[in-house]
């Protein structure tokens, strides 16, 4: 198995991360990638036709890592439709960091590219704020930058982010409660992961939503029969979702290469089989690229299989 190390997707993790370290916790966001749960199955949305390689929002998936970490956190939001905690925030924030969002990528001023990410979600860790504005570091490659608070607030109520649960939301005060060990995590996580596939086999059939392999084989369809993807969905998947998955299942093949090796070939397979089609989609080849996410689309239900035959 040849390690990836680089940039990534990572925001929420590489968040977390940090806000660990705080309290002198090291835990590598690779791990708080994959106890997250977030990279687990597949779901397409048809009206806004898209797809992501995994079933849990972020904002969930913050508070599953920690939890089978063995930690106990406080985590707050705030009513859309009410005024922001500031004063809340500003009060937490003088104890400690906090872990922010979901925030609107479109309102991250200090981001020279975020006219063009408006609704698109992000997590960050604050340490600092004042009158005018709040103190991020940005794991998207922005250290000590500062927002101004009028800006902050429309990112933070993250109206526009569809598949978001929260507005104003964030965590702080982490305290380890429990240690469990390498063994006790790799079942716990199996535990969630199978919980996750369980709930979207015991979901109401909609067939705006479809989960795992039905998925990803409706983006084969869309790319064989029904013109092509439009210019939005190969940006989607070239420019996030498929290097995303790639790396996700890279991270997971390690964390179960140790106990569980079955799990760890799979997933192994599995981020190759990614890196195959963000290559295909680059280049423009929808015509490879459907028959490698036929190809994907199986690996997911194996792995589907596996995990909820435990």
């Amino acid at each position: 198995m040849v390690s990836y190390i680089g940039s990534g997707h990572y925001c929420y993790a590489n968040s977390s991360s940090m806000l660990l370290e705080t309290i002198g916790e090291k835990v590598s966001p690779a791990v708080l990638e994959v106890l997250s749960g977030v990279g687990v199955g597949a779901i397409w949305y048809e009206e806004q036709k898209v797809i992501y390689f995994g079933q849990v929002i972020p904002d969930r998936g913050v508070s599953h890592a920690l939890e089978l970490l063995g930690f106990r956190w406080t985590e707050r939001s705030g009513d859309a439709e009410g005024e922001p905690p500031l004063a809340e925030l500003r009060r937490d924030l003088e104890k400690g960091p906090v872990l922010l969002g979901p925030l609107d990528m479109g309102y991250l001023t200090y981001n020279p590219n975020a006219q063009y990410l408006g609704g698109a979600d992000h997590f960050v860790l604050a340490y600092e704020m004042d009158d005018q504005a709040i103190y991020v570091h940005d794991p998207a490659g922005f250290p000590f930058v500062s927002l101004p608070l009028s800006q902050f607030v429309l990112a933070w109520k993250a109206e526009k982010i569809f598949d978001g649960l929260f507005s104003y939301h964030y965590w702080t005060a982490p305290k380890r409660v429990g240690s469990p060990t390498e063994e006790e995590l790799v079942a716990n996580a199996l535990r969630l992961y199978k919980g996750i596939y369980q709930e979207s086999a015991a979901a109401e059939p909609n067939p705006s939503i479809l989960y795992g392999k039905e998925a990803i084989l409706r983006v084969v369809k869309r790319t064989e029969e029904e013109g092509g993807l439009s210019p939005a969905e190969m940006g989607h998947l070239s420019y996030f979702a498929f290097q995303l998955g790639a790396r996700r299942a890279m991270d997971f093949a390690v964390f179960f290469s140790k106990h569980e090796p079955e799990l760890a070939a799979i997933k192994e397979k599995q981020a190759k089989q990614f890196g195959r089609c963000h290559t295909l989609t680059v280049e423009k080849n929808e015509k490879e690229l459907a028959d490698a996410m036929r190809v994907l689309a199986d690996i997911e239900e194996e792995f589907r299989q596996v995990v909820c035959a435990k």
